[in-house]
């Protein structure tokens, strides 16, 4: 029991005695603080005092006994800022720079041309009125538009010579190639073949400037001949007058080969075809043979033609045998 009322008063009085203690460190503190204040504030004094002291007067002889304290200058600049004196910042003299010197450019004399002389026109002579003409009939004025396609008629000029040769049969070999039956007239035309009709590519080709027709073949123009090959009729028509008679099979769009004006023949028929005929693709025609080219430009265009033809029924096949 005893031990336990110690502890108690060891406890109340350490409890009491910590703030006791607090509180005599903090006035020890403020007190330092305070003297700490006192000594700095009396150093200033003095060092202003030291400042404004004369001379004569700080370099008093110091007492007997006393050892000579060494004076300290402090610059009353330091310690007044107002006394400062502010050096003036003197700036480095510019100095000019010279322009480089270009020297001159000279440019070479060019001579003046001398103009060249004008020689003037020579008077002109006085026209001279030209006699009277007598006045030509007017043409009449044609009331059909111009055709696009020029029409060369048939030109034999510088055709080389033609060469025929009769056979006892009655028919006849040209040139020595070309063998050729019938004499031309409507109950017995000439049977010409496409090697005959093709073969006046030798020598007629406006484009690269051929432009003879051969005798071999002006000579049928106007005569009545037969010619078999290939049939192709205008499409979308149901009794059609006119076809095309050709060296290759071509059904006008797209099975066989596009004819060229050698080895096709524009033909016109006297009458209509029957339903039948509408539908051969290879056959006999007969009629009155043309040689007509026709061209724009240079460039042929047409060139065999046939009028007054007929098909031949006998000789009209659907299946092109």
């Amino acid at each position: 029991m005893r031990i336990f009322w110690a502890l108690v008063v060891v406890l109340v009085a350490a409890g009491l005695g910590i703030p006791a203690l607090q509180s005599m460190r903090a006035r020890s503190h403020a007190e330092l603080q305070l003297v700490q204040s006192q000594n700095a504030k009396a150093d200033a004094e003095s060092r202003i005092n030291a400042a404004t002291v004369p001379a004569s007067l700080a370099k008093a002889e110091p007492a007997v006994g006393t050892p000579a304290a060494t004076p300290v200058e402090i610059p009353a600049a330091a310690l007044i800022p107002s006394l400062a004196v502010e050096t003036p910042k003197v700036e480095p003299a510019r100095v000019p720079v010279a322009a480089p010197v270009v020297p001159p450019v000279t440019l070479p004399t060019v001579p003046a041309s001398t103009p060249p002389s004008v020689t003037p026109n020579p008077p002109l002579a006085a026209p001279t009125a030209a006699p009277p003409a007598t006045q030509a009939p007017a043409a009449p004025v044609s009331t059909k538009p111009a055709a696009s396609v020029v029409v060369t008629p048939p030109v034999a000029t510088d055709a080389p010579a033609l060469k025929i040769t009769k056979k006892p049969d009655g028919s006849m070999v040209i040139d020595d190639r070309f063998t050729v039956k019938g004499s031309g007239t409507i109950e017995d035309p000439y049977q010409l073949s496409w090697d005959l009709l093709t073969s006046i590519s030798e020598s007629y080709d406006p484009r690269v400037g051929k432009k003879k027709l051969p005798e071999r073949l002006t000579m049928f123009d106007g005569k009545f001949v037969r010619l078999t090959g290939y049939i192709a009729f205008p499409m979308f028509v149901e009794q059609p007058r006119e076809l095309l008679s050709m060296l290759n099979q071509w059904d006008g769009c797209c099975i066989g080969v596009p004819p060229t004006p050698y080895d096709a023949v524009e033909v016109h028929l006297k009458e209509a075809v029957t339903k039948d005929q509408r539908l051969a693709t290879y056959g006999s025609i007969e009629g009155k043979f043309g040689v007509k080219p026709y061209l724009a430009g240079d460039w042929l265009v047409g060139l065999y033609i046939m009028d007054d033809a007929k098909v031949s029924a006998k000789e009209v096949s659907a299946s092109g045998s």
